[in-house]
């Protein structure tokens, strides 16, 4: 939650410039791991901060651009249960997680139940912007298009807040992990454009850069290799594999967590709707989408439901430091 304030704090700024850069994924672990100490994201990280639970760019990305807690947005994780319609639906994309398809919700799951900060500024008559990729109308098709126009934006404003944000080094992270050269190779380039880019900025800027979670390597479970665990499942798996929603038959829930820990207990925290609700997402009242019980990764571990689900290499949203810890990487143009 303290992100949130250091945040709010930048964007009520005046007499400057406030841009705030979120690298997907770009924990410190990550940072530590890979890029030089004298390197420009090393050398300008002024503090280490804990990211929301769960630690996944559905929740965290829409706190930053509402300034609300996921229990406030309700967007919680990348798959949530709509008892609407009986399906587990990836929230950003309107789809059902399981078969790809268009969600049958008659409105979408992807509406935000409020402005964003930017919008809000514009509707207030402040200058605010958002820069993003090309996923939303009007967004780079290239990191050196985005990083050019966070350029060129604050050099045509002097007291305006701009939230910018970019799917990587997160896509990369999942697909190949980060040990593998290619998320080495993206990530020390994107550092390099990052600061050339940053150095055309003329105009008194203060600049925050961070992350909405970092990355684990994942070793996957299947929730088929587990009849008993199956047999008490009311609904697939939801929110994320390592921040995983289990819905119970009513005559199982008794049973469920002596299973569950039998075969899970050395590599997750099993919490109640209840307790997660409250000791995690900070709630103070009831949540939907949380199921009957949550299972939070401490661990190398993450589920899918079966084969047929994309297979990662890298994951989020558990609770080791790999994937809460986020840089506050900070520059001041004066």
């Amino acid at each position: 939650m303290a992100i949130l304030k250091r945040l709010n704090d930048i964007q009520n700024m005046t007499g400057r410039n406030r841009l705030v850069m979120i690298l997907d994924g770009m924990g410190v672990s990550i940072i530590k791991k890979i890029l030089n100490k004298n390197g420009f994201f090393y050398r300008n990280m002024v503090d280490v901060e804990t990211t929301l639970v769960p630690a996944t760019t559905v929740a965290v990305t829409t706190a930053y651009r509402t300034g609300k807690m996921p229990y406030e947005t309700g967007f919680i994780g990348w798959s949530q249960y709509f008892e609407e319609t009986d399906e587990v639906i990836d929230v950003f994309r309107n789809t059902n997680h399981y078969t790809g398809e268009e969600s049958k919700l008659p409105h979408h799951s992807n509406t935000l139940p409020c402005p964003t900060i930017v919008e809000q500024m514009n509707i207030d008559g402040k200058r605010a912007f958002e820069i993003m990729p090309a996923f939303i109308p009007g967004g780079c098709e290239t990191f050196e298009e985005w990083l050019d126009k966070i350029a060129d934006t604050c050099n045509s404003e002097t007291d305006a807040y701009i939230y910018a944000y970019w799917t990587e080094p997160d896509s990369a992270l999942h697909e190949y992990g980060e040990d593998n050269n290619i998320v080495k190779n993206l990530l020390r380039d994107m550092e390099q454009k990052t600061e050339i880019a940053l150095n055309k900025i003329k105009n008194k800027t203060t600049i925050l850069i961070t992350a909405d979670h970092g990355h684990r390597l994942l070793q996957t479970l299947y929730i088929t290799d587990y009849p008993d665990i199956e047999e008490c499942m009311l609904h697939p798996l939801s929110i994320e594999s390592r921040c995983a929603a289990f819905f119970i038959k009513p005559e199982k829930k008794a049973e469920f967590p002596v299973i569950f820990n039998s075969h899970f207990g050395k590599w997750f925290k099993l919490v109640t709707k209840h307790e997660f609700e409250c000791d995690y997402l900070h709630s103070p009242k009831p949540v939907r989408y949380i199921g009957d019980y949550v299972a939070l990764a401490t661990d190398d571990y993450g589920f899918n439901q079966n084969r047929e689900c994309d297979l990662l290499i890298s994951n989020h949203a558990g609770i080791t430091s790999n994937e809460m810890e986020i840089p506050i990487i900070q520059i001041n143009i004066k």
